[in-house]
């Protein structure tokens, strides 16, 4: 055990001293915190500071636009009382202090054309947005009244219906489509994990055996206890890298919090009071972040993360390492690491199956399979799967967690000192069974 704690100590201080991992580790809260900064900044402080000059010759949008003003960022004030032709008034409108003009013609309500904006600059994309919807809204009603319908009506049956979730006697909180962002999240995390540092677990083999450092290494160490001992390692340099980037994270959204907590106030209070309908889309994806994690367990959903992630990379690691040990040169590594690579593919194709249905039998299975189990289930935990499935498919990844390490560790002390030799599945297959 000693001897496996020392390997463990080298591959890990060997990994997590280079400067690429620090890099990686610290710059990416950073980043997420930069993005988040930018987009609160966008949400609150980055509106055009315009005042919007309205010519309307229809007469039908009298007033129609005074309930889009913003405060002191977005004023339209209307002509009614201005005598003067379109060109006098466009001539003139910059030194009156309009930012711009908004000219509606008469219009004939079933082709309504010729609405221009008229300024010095390009109006933003929000502001646009806002003007069309108020008048496309007008032109409904008016059209509406014309057909003798009665428009207070219609206004009362247009309203979004929110469904309210009452699943075994208790009401569920949330959103499905935040809870399948989450869990395809965390699925990705590890599918990602299992890739990276499950290729880097074979790739450190392959090298020493190549090096021939291998066989100085088994004059002192038992091969189990030095395959034990690099995967544990590695894998203890990803859980590193994950529990660095969580605590920086929090760290980061914390300080955020501190230093703009009346913009997300702001965010929020536009949220409850407006119901996002107007607001812009970068608004409704800061609002959604900051309500995401209210409805989600998120004791539970980090103790999975962290099982599933420890042990679904043993499972796989330990297969990476048998791989590397009995690869003799790198055309081998396609046809080694095609058969341990194919299932990690199929369970990301699955995930977007689990997204969709988290209680079907294709992710009820997918979720007890050691195969998919790491990424299947940590994908269904934030839809509230009860705990004995979790339970059963935690134990039978834990079985077969120790199972494949007994089993890759046969192939191992084999495999690790062959040198020159083209390797078979089938010759693998014997390895197994060598006493």
């Amino acid at each position: 055990m000693k001897k496996i704690g020392y390997i463990l100590l080298r591959e890990y201080l060997t990994r997590v001293r280079k400067k690429s991992f620090l890099l990686l580790t610290l710059l990416l809260p950073v980043l997420i915190g930069l993005f988040m900064v930018a987009m609160i900044v966008i949400a609150t402080q980055a509106q055009e500071e315009l005042r919007i000059a309205v010519k309307d010759e229809s007469g039908l949008f009298e007033d129609k636009f005074r309930g889009l003003d913003q405060g002191e960022k977005l004023r339209f004030e209307y002509l009614t009382n201005n005598p003067q032709p379109l060109d006098t008034i466009l001539q003139h409108y910059e030194s009156a202090g309009y930012d711009g003009v908004l000219y509606i013609p008469a219009i004939d309500l079933d082709r309504p054309l010729g609405f221009t904006y008229y300024a010095s600059s390009e109006i933003g994309l929000v502001t646009e947005e806002r003007i069309e919807k108020a008048i496309s809204e007008e032109i409904r009603k008016r059209v509406l009244e014309r057909e003798n319908y009665n428009t207070d009506i219609i206004d009362k049956l247009d309203k979004n219906i929110d469904i309210t979730k009452v699943i075994n006697n208790e009401k569920q909180d949330g959103s499905a489509e935040l809870a399948a962002g989450f869990g395809y999240a965390c699925g990705l995390l590890i599918y990602l994990f299992l890739i990276v540092y499950g290729a880097m677990v074979m790739k450190s083999v392959t090298e020493e055996k190549t090096n021939r450092i291998v066989e100085v290494l088994v004059t002192t160490v038992k091969p189990y206890e030095l395959m034990i001992g690099k995967i544990l390692g590695i894998g203890a340099v990803g859980l590193t890298q994950f529990v660095l980037w969580g605590a920086l994270t929090m760290a980061v959204q914390t300080f955020i919090g501190i230093l703009l907590g009346d913009q997300l106030a702001a965010v929020q209070t536009m949220q409850a009071g407006n119901g996002m309908a107007d607001a812009s889309k970068s608004t409704q994806i800061i609002a959604d972040i900051s309500t995401a994690f209210q409805a989600l367990d998120l004791p539970r959903i980090l103790f999975s993360f962290v099982f599933y992630f420890i042990f679904g990379y043993i499972f796989y690691a330990s297969q990476f390492a048998a791989i590397g040990a009995a690869m003799t040169d790198d055309s081998d590594a396609q046809s080694f690491t095609f058969p341990i690579t194919i299932p990690i593919i199929i369970s990301i194709v699955l995930m977007s199956v689990t997204l969709e249905q988290p209680f079907s039998a294709a992710a009820y299975w997918g979720s007890m399979l050691p195969f998919s189990s790491p990424i299947i289930m940590i994908t269904r935990i934030p839809f509230q799967v009860p705990w004995w499935e979790q339970i059963v498919s935690m134990l039978i990844l834990l079985v077969s967690a120790l199972a494949m390490v007994y089993v890759a560790a046969k192939i191992y002390r084999v495999g690790i000192l062959v040198q020159g030799k083209k390797i078979t599945f089938k010759e693998i297959t014997k390895w197994i069974f060598y006493k």
